[in-house]
């Protein structure tokens, strides 16, 4: 008799409480027959009654209680450990500010059994209380290093096949630990929070394995744009970070013209919205001695370990940000201009 397959659903808790009523009755309850799933709280030293909340009412779940906050980054990273040590095929990345529906990991196992190139699949997630609006179909890279979610924001029309997609919104993502081996970790640790699920989505393209969008599974996400933007500090030295890893130098040097226009747009958007100190303060952490040669060692990694060309992973990235929160005159003649500089630039990317 073959031995059943394991999913490890890691969930990183930080003052949490507040979102168990509504996330914990209906996942404690998940059961499959065709796999095992186990449930996994990775707390970051909580202040709230979170901890003792879970002990009392879901005794049956595992937690690991970190002594210090280790980050969205960290806590999934000790998560995956876990899994590793524990035997898991598989995990499923949740945030704490989710609901699910019953049996949404049964399509994300289905379409990953038998596909050994599988990286990573996306739920469909939608928004809570606004379920009948997408918060996510599969998440996009634009060429500069942004994300964003694909539909946000839009009314679902429940038409959505399975695809393949940039990479996969760390709010509700299923993980093959086979594709990780060679990664060694899950997450980037040096991120802590904030497009490390687009560094992880790149990274798997560019060690051979795809993302894809699993429609039949879905979640609902408590998701406020206002909420992750007061991260601007992390977002802005993170989208360089992997730019730095990632690229290949030729590539870097064919899209400097790009980034240094961006560049100065975003300084004029940092001075519109008071947050200049934060963009100056994500210069002077990349360009600090000690994280530069922690860059320098992570990108000769990747550009060693690495089984795809840039052409190939890189041919699909966006040129333009289609994100309904940020839509604005400015942002739109941003995408015109820089649409039709990745357009032609794309071209001569043979490497």
């Amino acid at each position: 008799m073959s031995k059943k397959s394991k999913i490890v659903v890691i969930v990183v808790s930080y003052n949490g409480q507040k979102y168990w009523p509504d996330l914990m009755p209906l996942l404690s309850k998940e059961r499959y027959d065709d796999f095992d799933v186990e449930i996994l709280i990775v707390d970051n030293n909580s202040k709230d009654n979170s901890v003792a909340y879970l002990e009392k009412n879901y005794p049956q779940i595992e937690i690991i209680k970190n002594k210090e906050n280790s980050g969205f980054v960290g806590a999934n990273n000790i998560g995956y450990q876990y899994a590793l040590r524990h035997g898991a095929d598989f995990i499923y990345l949740l945030n704490q500010d989710t609901v699910i529906t019953p049996g949404f990991l049964q399509p994300l196992y289905n379409f990953a059994k038998d596909n050994s190139r599988i990286g990573s699949l996306q739920s469909k997630i939608k928004l809570w209380p606004d379920k009948h609006k997408l918060n996510t179909v599969g998440n996009a890279i634009h060429f500069l290093g942004f994300g964003y979610g694909v539909d946000s924001g839009c009314v679902d029309k429940e038409n959505h096949i399975p695809e393949k997609i940039g990479y996969a919104s760390g709010a509700g993502v299923f993980v093959s630990m086979r594709a990780l081996r060679d990664l060694g970790n899950l997450f980037d640790e040096t991120m802590f929070l904030y497009l490390e699920d687009l560094d992880l989505g790149w990274q798997l393209s560019m060690f051979g394995f795809d993302n894809y969008l699993v429609p039949d599974s879905v979640i609902y996400h408590k998701y406020e744009f206002d909420r992750s933007m007061r991260n601007y500090y992390w977002f802005e030295r993170n989208r360089l970070w992997n730019m730095l890893k990632n690229y290949k130098l030729a590539t870097l040097i064919l899209i400097f013209p790009a980034w240094l226009l961006m560049e100065f747009g975003q300084l004029f958007y940092a001075i519109l919205k008071g947050r200049l100190g934060l963009k100056f303060r994500s210069y002077a952490w990349l360009l600090s001695t000690r994280q530069w040669k922690i860059l320098k060692a992570k990108r000769r990694f990747m550009q060693r370990k690495r089984k795809r060309s840039d052409r190939e992973v890189v041919y699909h990235f966006k040129g333009r940000i289609l994100f309904q929160p940020l839509a604005s005159p400015l942002l739109i003649l941003a995408n015109i201009i820089l649409n039709a500089y990745w357009l032609i630039v794309k071209q001569f990317i043979f490497w």
